[in-house]
């Protein structure tokens, strides 16, 4: 994200709520980041809890916005042979507008602020290379706003993971909304 005096861009993030993470939850979000269909059950067992706890613990994180409990598929066995990322710079001032237009977009599947050379961090997934061209020569260059992309085609992903490290042990920082 470029930074300048005016920008509308410029506001400071907004502070939330820390929801601290006692042993407990961390434990409990450690147990549910390896296998999110872990029963409340399973896990009361593992910890030591009641069933209650664990239920009471996961509605908790899950308001806070802690937790997301989401089945992850691989787009590759769903038919998308192409995978892609696009880095963006966009005009100033319209990047949450560019980020509102492109977030309505099927093929596209994660959108972030960045610093450095980009703005904007695009994750595609496409049928084909037929269907990325498409987006990037007829698509992309139809939203205001956009000035340059910058496209890389990933070819093999070596590791996706959503298990973020020291959890289990309590070392993790607060969490933020």
């Amino acid at each position: 994200m470029r930074w300048t005096k005016g920008n509308a861009d410029d506001e400071a993030a907004p502070e939330g709520d820390e929801t601290p993470l006692d042993s407990t939850d961390s434990r409990i979000l450690s147990l549910l980041q390896l296998n999110g269909r872990t029963s409340y059950r399973e896990i009361a067992r593992k910890l030591g809890v009641s069933e209650g706890t664990v239920r009471g613990r996961v509605g908790r994180l899950q308001s806070a916005g802690v937790l997301t409990i989401a089945a992850i598929a691989d787009p590759f066995k769903l038919g998308y042979s192409v995978l892609a990322f696009t880095l963006l710079k966009v005009e100033l001032g319209r990047q949450q507008s560019v980020v509102d237009e492109l977030a309505t977009w099927d093929e596209i599947t994660y959108i972030s602020s960045c610093t450095g050379r980009a703005d904007l961090y695009v994750q595609f997934v496409c049928r084909d290379r037929d269907h990325l061209w498409r987006l990037l020569s007829q698509r992309l260059p139809a939203v205001d706003g956009v000035l340059d992309a910058e496209t890389f085609q990933e070819l093999k992903m070596h590791k996706v993971s959503y298990v973020y490290p020291n959890v289990e042990n309590g070392s993790s920082p607060a969490v933020s909304e």
